[in-house]
């Protein structure tokens, strides 16, 4: 069997590779853009999130896994997932930053709906959901129908509140694992609605945290900006990502060089 032949049989008929334990979707950034939006316009709940380096370093977490492995679509938010997918099959496949993929959900699903997107917001320090809703706002069309802080001790009533609103898309920004672990608790006490997870997506929109220059982002080398503007907290878990990296790549390698070593030897 050649190598190419055992790069399409590790992905799925629906497009799907094995990123360690971990599904991710063989799509361009355009194609997460327009599931999201899709998924958003159904008014049905279902979960969009992201992997990235921080989900690598959570892959030995049970509940974390087994969420990643539930949700309707996990896409690559990181240039690392991206080279891992495609030793894993992967042809298509493009980074899909939540920093980007939000602003673009929010804008075709507002063209599929035909008016502003109602949006949810949950997550970060107290605050600073409303000053990334106010940047929504004013920049995006949405209405930005609840903004909730993440250090609820007690989530019945902030939860019963969102519902109320009826949002079409909440968007989590809790940093993963635990982002994903806390929709999986309280999936239950969601709206039927888009659910996407976002990092520290609510950072960047009240301007807490500033964007690489876009050529750095294309590059997919965006981690070494965000590492210059906080070294003491993001380098260490970077250099543990690229190790978790190292270590999820080196079955997905040799998995290639068997076939390709089968298939010489094939008459």
């Amino acid at each position: 069997m050649t190598s190419e032949r055992a790069a399409e049989e590790n992905a799925t008929h629906e497009g799907v590779v094995r990123v360690g334990p971990f599904p991710v979707v063989d799509l361009t950034y355009e194609d997460v853009a327009e599931r999201g939006a899709h998924d958003v316009s159904r008014a049905e709940q279902s979960r969009l999130y992201a992997l990235h380096v921080g989900g690598l370093l959570s892959r030995d977490d049970p509940e974390f896994v087994a969420e990643m492995n539930e949700a309707e679509t996990v896409a690559a938010d990181g240039g690392s997932i991206v080279l891992l997918a495609r030793l894993a099959g992967a042809r298509r496949i493009e980074r899909a930053p939540t920093t980007d993929l939000g602003w673009d959900i929010i804008r075709r699903a507002a063209g599929r709906l035909g008016r502003p997107v109602r949006v949810a917001l949950i997550g970060g320090p107290e605050g600073l959901a409303v000053r990334a809703g106010e940047r929504l706002e004013a920049e995006a069309p949405c209405r930005v129908v609840a903004a909730v802080h993440g250090y609820h001790d007690e989530w019945t009533g902030p939860l019963e509140g969102v519902r109320e609103s009826s949002p079409d898309v909440c968007f989590v920004g809790m940093g993963a694992p635990l982002e994903m672990t806390w929709v999986r608790r309280h999936r239950g006490s969601l709206p039927d609605c888009a659910i996407v997870t976002c990092g520290g997506w609510f950072g960047f929109l009240a301007g807490e945290e500033a964007r690489a220059p876009r050529l750095i982002r294309r590059s997919g080398l965006e981690w070494i900006a965000r590492v210059a503007q906080d070294p003491v907290r993001l380098l260490p878990r970077y250099a543990k990502g690229a190790i978790a990296s190292l270590r999820v790549a080196a079955p997905l390698v040799w998995a290639r060089v068997r076939s390709r070593l089968a298939g010489r030897r094939t008459p």
